[in-house]
């Protein structure tokens, strides 16, 4: 049984290529097509999420090493903002009292029953109005993940009842805020999906009050033409190479020359051949660059199958169904949004450290790339289109600061090393944390009064 439960739901639901070509698969048969079209067309997705997965995986790896370096080199001691570090945390405070492994086995049980519970909400989309399928699977591993602990933490109850509320909660959380985004989406995009990431509340509060800050035809800076001597940068990979080397040229110089050889040693980049230190900038900035547009063609291969394979799946199984995926889905649609993220995003980010050390927070936050990023380039997009670059230069900016600050009350709650630091966890999931807070705090202190009465 424990051989049959790891096959499906670790080597197949939990490897987001699997899934995805599953779900293409499915989807093409439904609609009638060969067998061999369905089995092309679900390698082409797999292959696609694999491309995609080696583009964002080697930016945040390739990132986070500066990261590190910045913080050991420099001896700074706080907490740092990243995915799935927050996960595996969580997951080994829940071993050291239940045992070894256990945190992970929840964590896939919690993912299997909110995927299932999505599917439900969708198929009775007329009561609750719910219409979108999660599908991003890494993202859905992380944050069913992050739900046990929490849910573990603030409840203390068993593997049955803390896997049922968690499923619930992440579910809900899926199908509500990807379901926000459907009609934003299509407009951005011209396809039918919907994103399925960790900034969708901020996406949609962007799509809501972007006109309030321009004009979204007059402003909108995929339309803008640049200046003579800056029109190499309408090549969206030019543009970014030039992003990242101001960004990690600024990150250099905070570094220092000792800590830019650190980088440079085998525990790290191993590129102790490069030893000037513009030229090493200049191969990181452009490795960088390289893995973004790798992530961008993984893209437009498995959002081109998924589109075309998913009529099947909401026209036969899960009429009016929209997939939700991975944020990146968006980025080739609005290339010029994205780099304005990224400036504006740290901006922000740097804005709300300033104001963590005004107000001399306990904890100094460490930045990570993946909601430096991914988020505020996402975000960008939805402001920009609905209220232009000015639009996505407050709304990304105030992002940014949010990302900082509502991390750095979702540590001081949590007591952990790392925090997810996206926008959504940022905002609708600390409110939930004090909610687990205040409701777990009331039955803890019920069932002691009970036991004091008898």
């Amino acid at each position: 049984m424990d051989k049959i439960l790891d096959l499906f739901l670790k080597q197949i639901f939990g490897q987001p290529f699997m899934l995805m070509g599953i779900v293409v698969f499915i989807g093409y048969c439904s609609m009638g097509e060969k067998i061999s079209k369905s089995v092309m067309g679900a390698v082409k997705a797999s292959i696609g999420v694999l491309v995609l997965g080696i583009g964002s995986g080697g930016l945040i790896t390739n990132f986070n090493k500066v990261i590190d370096v910045i913080r050991e080199g420099r001896g700074l001691k706080g907490a740092g903002l990243n995915t799935y570090p927050t996960m595996v945390e969580g997951f080994e405070k829940m071993d050291k009292v239940l045992g070894a492994g256990i945190g992970a086995s929840w964590g896939i049980y919690t993912l299997l029953l909110a995927f299932i519970l999505n599917i439900i909400l969708v198929y009775y989309n007329k009561y609750t109005k719910i219409k979108s399928v999660f599908l991003t699977g890494n993202v859905m591993l992380v944050q069913a993940g992050i739900s046990t602990y929490l849910v573990w933490r603030y409840f203390n109850l068993s593997a049955i009842p803390t896997i049922i509320i968690a499923s619930i909660v992440t579910a809900i959380y899926w199908g509500i805020f990807s379901t926000l985004l459907i009609k934003p989406t299509n407009e951005i995009t011209n396809s039918d999906f919907t994103v399925g990431h960790q900034q969708m509340f901020m996406c949609w509060i962007a799509y809501k009050i972007g006109k309030l800050f321009g004009n979204p035809e007059k402003d909108n800076i995929e339309n803008k033409k640049l200046p003579p001597l800056l029109n190499i940068f309408q090549d969206n990979v030019i543009a970014t190479a030039f992003i990242m080397l101001v960004s990690l040229g600024i990150l250099f110089i905070v570094m220092g020359k000792e800590n830019i050889a650190l980088l440079k040693s085998k525990e790290y980049l191993n590129q102790m051949g490069l030893k000037n230190n513009f030229i090493f900038l200049i191969w990181e900035s452009f490795i960088l660059t390289s893995y973004i547009y790798v992530l961008l063609a993984g893209v437009r291969m498995f959002v081109g199958e998924l589109m075309a394979s998913f009529k099947g799946i909401s026209d036969k199984m899960l009429p009016g169904a929209v997939p939700a995926v991975d944020c990146a889905a968006t980025f080739a649609f609005s290339p010029k949004a994205v780099i304005l993220g990224l400036v504006f995003g740290t901006i922000g980010q740097v804005v709300g450290l300033l104001l963590l050390i005004i107000f001399k927070f306990p904890i100094f936050i460490i930045p990570g790339f993946i909601p430096l990023f991914f988020d505020n380039a996402t975000v960008s997009i939805f402001a920009n289109k609905y209220g232009g670059w000015k639009a996505s230069m407050v709304l990304v900016v105030l992002c940014g600061i949010v990302q900082i600050l509502g991390s750095g009350l979702a540590l001081s709650l949590l007591d952990m090393k790392w925090w997810q630091g996206s926008a959504d966890y940022s905002t609708v999931w600390v409110v939930i944390i004090y909610v687990f807070k205040y409701v777990g705090s009331f039955f803890r202190n019920s069932r002691s009064r009970i036991r004091r009465r008898w």
